[in-house]
């Protein structure tokens, strides 16, 4: 036990102390232990605070000694209110109830008393290490606070090493540690850099509800898991080459960037309900699952106006809402509240350069001037400065699934519709392989923020600051919430790769359920999206390609739905085609479908469209020549297979071609003309005539069938004659037309070269369409 500042009880404490520790270190064995409970039932009778009573004494000097003493019974020393050897397990309790640490409103002040009796030194737990009774036991200590940082450099401990509800005021180094057994730093308050360098744990970290300035980790196996949930790293934590055969579990955390970069994680990584200042990066990891529920950004805050206001993100569900988190609880504590705005007066200076508006202040690594007159870095260091917020997975391996979103997007810090200067919050995946499913919700059910509807006229610049982005990503299945095309946002899709397809969101079944064991895995049967829902999510796509396309038509073709399958082939070859066209006519790239996107494509397909040559260089650009008439030709016979057969797709659409094309020759024969019918040179003058029908029209669009040889073999073509005309000259003839009798007249020469020039023209249609048809039967919709 502590000896006492004053009364009867310090000599013989201390005299116990000094027997309890020259025993400790000569008896091996049962002995030993013996004597160390004789030791502590003498302490506990000298020392009033072990049984609990009232202390009205002033400050202890903490002893190392005795609390290794302490310790090697297999109790736990507990720091707050006063230092005290309690069963192990019970210290955590008395500490929170004593408001260790958040209670304190600077430690600063607390530091500079060097009798303060919670206070232990830098090496305190390398000297504990030493001794071997308490190396086996472990060491617990509760609620301590070391002022001059924590040094755990070089140590090789055989049991737990748990810290919890400390405060460490310096730089917390573990250099080159094995542990076997657990390392806990839970409801911690570590006010500098958190480092873990060539670290081996045999059990789990624990750093729940712990306060970090800045986390460093590389180099470092875990054998069990990773927990810092509901924690703040409040500047940046990397992550670099962390072996964890557990969770690495960092849900509801708040961060200013987190950086992942060849990690192991055997299950999965959560960031749940995490929310990050800056940025998330995974970069080049390997990772049993990865789940990101309403994980995302806070808030950007806004001074001034215009394109020079300052704007900085800040976190917003970290700090505030309902009902009260822990996260909140430690931001509201003094201390923390008071480095908090210490952060934000610092990145808000007004005298930073314009040009620094352009990126997000506090985002980056800067340099402060002292009021001594030297400098140091501050804010995150390490990466130059973005000029957007993002959450990106990149070169990453997942072994079971991901579970994205619903995103908690970056937004005005009251929620009002972004002005024009507002950064934007881009999610993305890139090269990114999943084994199970991609579960992919960018808003949810009900959005946090005001979001405009597409009706909106600020919908297209707001969706343009929320981009969701997904390259080269391989996946056994994707999962799609379609319900989200009201919201803003935009996509940049290329290089998708996945075999089946299913939606989910309001009725729809099969939702995946993220975390645990499975995550990204349907409880049921899924469903596929409707294929006109799953266009209009395509029709987000602003990269210019169409790939896209191909894995979501064979998902569709893979499930039996080969109508929806051809629909989806349509879209993409009509983009494809229409960007061809632009190349040529560019007023047509706004008509084209998929928008903003088609516009794209033929701008990028205009950079590379050949030039006419002229002058000296016609035998150059001979080639050029050959090659623009060809891709001319080429682009006017893709155009047309669309308008007439979709691309060869519905060859069945060029019987209402050739229908519309009948009808049309029929109105112009019967009604332009005026043409009833035409006599055979068969039949004898004055005959029956016969009728300019669908089978005379159908013989003549389609000539190489010749139906009926009277329909080519013309005397002559009769139209009706007016009561006039039939009363007047000889050349009106009375005949039977249908079993009816009606008086005509021969047509004139000029209508009758025109007649032949409209049923010349219903002939070369034929061919067109007979041309079409054969190449859309032959291509067999490829």
């Amino acid at each position: 036990m502590y000896s006492r500042a004053h009364g009867t009880a310090r000599p013989v404490v201390a005299r116990l102390g000094r027997v309890g520790l020259l025993v400790r270190s000569s008896l091996p064995g049962l002995v030993r232990a013996l004597v160390a409970t004789v030791w502590l039932a003498a302490g506990a009778v000298a020392d009033p605070w072990s049984q609990g009573r009232a202390d009205p004494a002033g400050p202890v000097r903490p002893d190392v000694d005795a609390i290794a003493t302490c310790l090697a019974t297999g109790r736990e020393m507990v720091m707050a209110p006063r230092p005290a050897c309690v069963p192990r397990g019970s210290g955590a309790a008395i500490a929170e109830k004593a408001g260790m640490p958040l209670g304190e409103r600077d430690w600063s002040a607390a530091c500079a008393s060097a009798d303060h009796p919670r206070r232990l030194p830098r090496d305190t737990v390398a000297r504990l290490a030493g001794d071997p009774a308490v190396a086996r036991s472990g060491i617990r200590i509760v609620g301590a606070l070391f002022c001059d940082g924590l040094d755990l450099a070089d140590l090789d401990l055989p049991a737990p090493l748990m810290l919890d509800r400390a405060v460490v005021a310096g730089s917390v180094e573990l250099r080159n540690l094995h542990l076997k057994g657990d390392l806990g730093l839970d409801n911690a308050v570590l006010l500098d850099t958190l480092r873990l360098d060539t670290v081996r744990v045999a059990g789990s970290v624990r750093l729940d509800r712990s306060f970090v300035r800045r986390l460093r980790v590389a180099d470092t196996i875990v054998d069990g898991s990773w927990h810092q949930s509901t924690a703040i790293v409040f500047l940046d934590a990397h992550l670099v080459r962390l072996a964890v055969a557990g969770d690495l579990q960092l849900d509801r955390a708040a961060v200013s960037r987190l950086f992942v970069r060849a990690a192991r994680v055997g299950g999965t990584l959560a960031l749940d309900e995490s929310e990050a200042r800056c940025a998330v990066r995974i970069e080049a990891s390997t990772l049993g699952a990865l789940t990101a529920r309403d994980a995302g950004f806070g808030k950007v805050v806004t001074i001034g106006v215009g394109p020079l206001a300052t704007r900085y993100p800040w976190w917003r569900h970290a700090i505030e809402g309902r009902p009260a988190t822990h996260v909140q609880t430690m931001f509201r504590s003094a201390a923390i509240a008071a480095i908090a705005e210490a952060e934000r007066r610092r990145i808000a200076l007004p005298e930073l350069p314009a040009e620094e508006n352009a990126l997000l202040r506090g985002c980056r690594e800067e340099t402060q001037v002292l009021p001594d007159g030297p400098t140091r870095k501050v804010g995150i260091d390490g990466v130059a400065a973005p000029r957007w917020l993002e959450l990106v997975v990149a070169e990453t391996t997942i072994a079971s699934g991901l579970c994205l979103g619903p995103i908690a997007w970056g937004t005005p810090r009251d929620g009002e519709v972004p002005d024009p200067h507002h950064p934007a919050t881009v999610v993305g995946l890139d090269g990114t392989t999943i084994g199970g499913t991609l579960a992919v919700d960018l808003w949810g059910d009900a959005a946090p923020v005001q979001t405009p509807r597409p009706a909106d006229p600020a919908f297209d610049r707001v969706a343009a600051l929320h981009v969701f982005a997904a390259g080269g990503v391989s996946a056994a299945s994707i999962s799609l919430r379609v319900a989200d095309l009201d919201r803003p946002w935009t996509g940049r899709f290329d290089g998708l790769r996945f075999e089946r397809l299913h939606a989910v969101g309001r009725g729809q079944k099969g939702v995946p359920t993220c975390g645990g064991d499975a995550p990204a895995r349907p409880a049921v049967a899924p469903t596929l999206p409707p294929v006109a829902e799953v266009l209009r999510w395509l029709d987000r796509n602003q990269a210019a390609s169409t790939q896209p396309f191909v894995p979501f038509t064979a998902a569709f073709e893979a499930a039996g739905a080969g109508a929806e399958a051809d629909e989806l082939r349509i879209r993409r070859r009509s983009i494809e085609v229409c960007g061809r066209v632009a190349r040529w006519l560019p007023v047509v790239a706004g008509l084209c479908p998929g928008g903003a996107r088609a516009a794209a494509s033929a701008a990028a397909a205009a950079e590379t469209a050949p030039e006419w040559p002229s002058g000296s260089h016609v035998r150059a650009g001979f080639g050029g020549v050959v090659s623009g008439a060809g891709d001319l030709i080429g682009t006017g016979f893709a155009a047309a297979m669309w308008v007439l057969a979709d691309h060869g797709l519905r060859p069945g659409k060029l019987a209402w071609w050739a229908a519309g094309a009948l009808a049309i020759v029929w109105i112009v024969l019967r009604l332009g003309l005026g043409v009833v019918g035409f006599l055979p040179e068969s039949r004898a003058p004055g005959g029956r005539l016969w009728p300019i029908g669908p089978l005379f029209l159908i013989d003549r669009l389609i000539p190489v069938y010749r139906v009926r040889g009277e329909h080519y073999a013309v005397a002559g073509f009769f139209r009706r004659a007016d009561p006039a005309e039939a009363e007047g000259p000889a050349e009106a003839i009375e005949t039977t037309l249908r079993g009816r009798k009606v008086v005509v007249r021969p047509v004139d020469e000029v209508t009758r070269h025109r007649i032949d020039t409209v049923l010349t023209v219903l002939r070369v249609t034929g061919v067109v369409l007979a041309v079409f048809l054969l190449a859309a039967l032959l291509s067999g919709g490829r």
